[in-house]
């Protein structure tokens, strides 16, 4: 039986659930970009930024459950990048995350974008995948040295208009 999910702004009703599942995500995937919750700073405080500088931070909910979530952040020059996209573990594997993607390049659409831009670390293979099979290509690669450790950072685009 297929569970039915709902996709909605992020409200600060939903902050709780927010940060339990950004932490909870982080630290399933130990290959990552740094495994510290308030490195860029609290995620409620950002999903708010977004909403309130021309983007966007949505959530997947089954029931009242948030399951998953991702964000758009303005750019410059008509750009956007898609951030934070994360999907509960137990979620994964049944297209929540290319759906929450997709909705989410068609958002900043509709908010007047043009390019869509995001990075992902290298090891995240299943995320590369999926940006590659919507369309992103890899513009550039770096190397971001965090406490010792060395994150080799893809960054990809996607044109919209």
């Amino acid at each position: 039986m297929r569970q039915n999910h709902v996709i909605r702004p992020i409200s600060p009703a939903d902050y709780d659930q927010l940060r339990d599942l950004y932490k909870y995500s982080l630290s399933r995937n130990t290959t990552g970009f740094v495994q510290k919750p308030d490195f860029h700073g609290d995620i409620a405080v950002r999903a708010e930024q977004y909403q309130n500088n021309n983007g966007a931070m949505l959530g997947v909910f089954l029931d009242d459950t948030l399951i998953g979530f991702g964000g758009l952040k303005q750019a410059e020059n008509n750009r956007v990048e898609l951030c934070n996209l994360h999907l509960h573990p137990h979620q994964q594997g049944k297209g929540l995350g290319r759906h929450l993607a997709q909705v989410l390049i068609r958002d900043a659409g509709k908010l007047g974008y043009d390019t869509v831009e995001l990075h992902v670390t290298a090891t995240q293979q299943t995320a590369i995948n999926l940006y590659r099979k919507l369309g992103f290509t890899e513009t550039k690669r770096q190397v971001y040295t965090v406490d010792g450790n060395d994150y080799d950072t893809i960054f990809m685009e996607l044109r919209i208009d």
